[in-house]
């Protein structure tokens, strides 16, 4: 649930409060500013993100982040030393008091509350350094929340009206007030959350009394004034959902890199036959990965690791953001009115002054799409790989406008500049550039690196300077294939189904004394009467029992194990063909039994190596195979191999996400 709804549901319940709640006036402004901090994280200058996968489904993430104390602003860092002085419970000037004197508390991340793991915070040198208990910092929030309520609130103009319920409950009537500080105080402290909105229905023959009116005023509130609150029930939201990282950091250094571990959600288990034709993918294919995580908008950097184990290499990862929707989405809607209004001045124009104007929004509108396509082109220049411009015609006309400098003639021998005159800027143009930056998702940017191929990969992304700031999150999608560094796998799995075929055959050519044990007049007699089974028996299963031992098969649960299924599993096939003709043999079974099991001893292991036949989906250095690789990757449509549908991009192994809500 929001958490409106979670906050209402606590008003339902919680018994009306006799006095006041304990919020401190100074705790608000701590909780504040401890909230504002950790969504800004105005003073993280690089954040990095370290997945080390391991096993399959299973990673561990670990969080570098950068501080620099210089980049707090004057309330953050005001904040930090009057928390100081609340911890240390005395009235004395922070910068007099020995107590505060070594440490400044700090917020540098935000962690989900869904998840119990203890984070432990350590510092450049390895040492765990100390951060606020979840139950300090929810008390300052709660105080942080209720104070921010209640200046919202006075700030309305019925608050003023002593008529208003606002009024009575602000000024007069203390309970209902009472009731949202206890409710809130209960949301913060408490580790469960409601999942329904539950109000109980009212007993039959009673009235109303003073304690169901107290309620019935609170939640009035949040009925009345919904639209009023809209902000505060976005960061009723945040403070909810998530749990502030404050570590204690010495303000003698400016600078501290901190590093955490943090926990990663998993997508749900795949049903049987989807899990096996994943296996059988990954073998052919690689291992497909995807991360999905948000920074904020402020962050100027962002770095992303993927480590894989020993024998598994990375090869190829890309790193996608949304920090573009806002100006795709504005971009759209500009475009079509500019249409619209281009169309009317050209139908019937209306003036000098208007036509003005509309030529300033138009080459605004303009500017920012011929930035958008830069960006864009220079994404994939950097990629080795091309933007799609024949999917782009329309967008392509209007950046030509506006970039060029083109002017046209007129009659009189006079050069018009204006970009209404120029040839690529129409209606049409306009309408079909809005429909493309949707339709090939221009809003998504791209990184991708081309370095050596490791079990090591990384990406970048780097805000740009004219970029807004004040979007809240960015989505930050990312991608990898991981494949077998060594091929031993294939290659053992192909000489061992070969030794196997050929022993079977070898014994069966003995057993017959002929070349084509198989076929010929006295071949089904030769297998009915073998003298020496225990032999014969013991040679089909302790030599491949003995080549068994010499394959180099990991763990299954690693990835590397993973990528190597397949040929586990033809191995297993071929033990199974040697067992089976074992154990015609063992049976006393008529000729022509022995003779089909000693067939099948030979066609089973030559027919499972089928099973490696394998597609790489790219061909590194070749633009073709890189894009259709990004393509089935999920990267942003135009950078992927446009030719290529929906079904076609690969539902990943392993999808990891920082927060649970945004692996759906």
């Amino acid at each position: 649930m929001d958490g409106i709804t979670c906050l209402r549901e606590a008003i339902s319940t919680v018994p009306v409060p006799g006095a006041p709640p304990r919020l401190s006036h100074d705790g608000a402004i701590v909780g504040l500013a401890f909230l504002d901090a950790a969504l800004r994280l105005n003073h993280v200058r690089r954040l990095t993100e370290r997945l080390s996968i391991v096993e399959h489904r299973i990673a561990r993430r670990t969080t570098e982040v950068d501080i620099s104390l210089n980049m707090l602003d004057r309330g953050q860092a005001a904040a930090a030393k009057l928390f100081q002085q609340l911890a240390s419970h005395t009235s004395a000037d922070v910068g007099d008091s020995p107590a505060g004197a070594n440490t400044i508390w700090v917020p540098v991340a935000r962690i989900s509350r869904r998840t119990a793991e203890p984070i432990d915070v350590r510092d450049g040198s390895g040492t765990k350094v100390p951060r606020l208990t979840q139950s300090e910092t929810s008390r300052l929030l709660a105080s942080g929340l209720y104070r921010l309520l209640r200046e919202s609130l006075t700030s309305h103009p019925e608050s003023s009206d002593p008529d208003t319920d606002l009024s009575r409950i602000m000024f007069k009537t203390h309970e209902p007030r009472w009731l949202i500080q206890a409710a809130l105080l209960t949301l913060f402290t408490e580790r469960n959350r409601p999942n329904n909105d539950r109000i109980p229905e009212q007993t039959p023959r009673t009235v109303d009394g003073h304690v169901r009116q107290y309620r019935k005023l609170a939640l009035d509130i949040f009925d009345r004034y919904k639209e009023y609150l809209t902000d505060y029930s976005a960061l009723l939201d945040v403070a909810l959902n998530d749990h502030l990282l404050v570590v204690a950091l010495d303000p003698a250094s400016d600078e501290h890199l901190l590093t955490y571990d943090s926990p990663l959600y998993v997508n749900e288990n795949f049903p049987w036959l989807q899990k096996l034709w994943r296996t059988l993918r990954a073998s052919r294919e690689g291992y497909y990965v995807q991360y999905r995580t948000s920074i904020p908008s402020t962050l100027r950097s962002y770095h992303l690791v993927f480590e894989a184990g020993t024998g598994v290499d990375v090869s190829r990862i890309y790193l996608s953001t949304d920090a573009d929707a806002g100006t795709v989405e504005s971009l759209r809607e500009d475009l079509a009115l500019l249409a619209d209004h281009l169309t009317s001045q050209r139908n019937a124009p209306q003036g000098e002054p208007v036509n003005k104007l509309l030529e300033l929004e138009t080459q605004t509108a303009l500017r920012k799409v011929a930035e958008l396509v830069r960006r864009r082109r220079w994404e994939a220049s950097h990629a080795c790989i091309a933007l799609p411009e024949e999917h782009l015609q329309a967008t392509v006309l209007l950046t030509q406008a506006v970039v060029a400098g083109e002017a046209i003639m007129t009659g009189n021998g006079k050069m018009n500049n204006s970009i209404l005159s120029h040839p690529n800027v129409s209606p049409e143009n306009l309408r079909a550039t809005a429909e493309e930056l949707v339709a090939e998702e221009m809003l998504e940017d791209l990184s991708l690196e081309n370095d050596p191929v490791t079990n090591r990969a990384h990406a970048y992304w780097r805000r740009p300077a004219e970029r807004p700031v004040n979007r809240g999150r960015i989505q930050i999608r990312a991608g990898a294939i991981l494949q077998d560094a060594t091929r031993a796998g294939p290659r053992d799995a192909v000489l061992y189904a070969g030794a196997l075929a050929g022993i079977s055959y070898i014994v069966a050519c003995f057993l017959t004394r002929s070349p084509w044990p198989y076929w010929g007049p006295g071949r089904t007699a030769a297998f009915g009467s073998i003298k020496s089974q225990e032999a014969v028996i013991a040679v089909l299963l302790i030599v491949p029992g003995f080549l068994y031992t010499r394959l180099t098969l990991p763990d299954p649960h690693s990835i590397s194990g993973y990528l190597r299924a397949v040929p586990r599993f033809i191995v297993r096939v071929c033990i199974f063909s040697m067992v089976l003709v074992a154990a015609a043999i063992a049976g006393d079974s008529s000729g022509r039994v022995t003779q089909i099991a000693f067939i099948l001893g030979v066609a089973l292991p030559a027919l499972s190596v089928a099973l490696l036949v394998r597609r790489l989906p790219y061909v590194r250095g070749h633009l073709d195979g890189l894009t259709r690789a990004l393509g089935r990757m999920g990267a942003p449509k135009w950078a992927g191999d446009n030719s290529m549908s929906k079904t076609d991009v690969v539902a990943p192994d392993a999808r990891f996400s920082a927060s649970e809500d945004s692996n759906d």
